[in-house]
């Protein structure tokens, strides 16, 4: 009966360990997260928040304006860089 205490004890020292363990590859990934959703909810007034003022909501919307935006698509950007190499090699023959 003792071992199979050991065993669980083990166990669970081992899921702790690899639970603290594996934090420096799980903590950037939550606060980018939690930077995400605070950015998306902020014209809202946050997640538990008032609505900003509007001059607060147009300081908002301006500084988001200026940022770039996150959600870019170019699956095929690789191909789009080749075909511009390769227009520039034929301008040169």
């Amino acid at each position: 009966m003792k071992a199979r205490a050991m065993d669980e004890t083990t166990k669970e020292v081992l899921k702790w360990v690899f639970a603290i363990g594996s934090l420096p590859w799980v903590l950037p990934f939550i606060r980018s997260l939690w930077t995400d959703v605070k950015a998306a909810l902020e014209e809202d007034g946050g997640l538990l928040g008032e609505p900003p003022t509007q001059a607060k909501l147009e300081e908002i919307r301006a500084r988001k304006a200026r940022e770039p935006d996150p959600l870019v698509n170019e699956p095929l950007a690789h191909v789009r860089e080749a075909l511009e190499r390769e227009g520039r090699t034929r301008g040169r023959a």
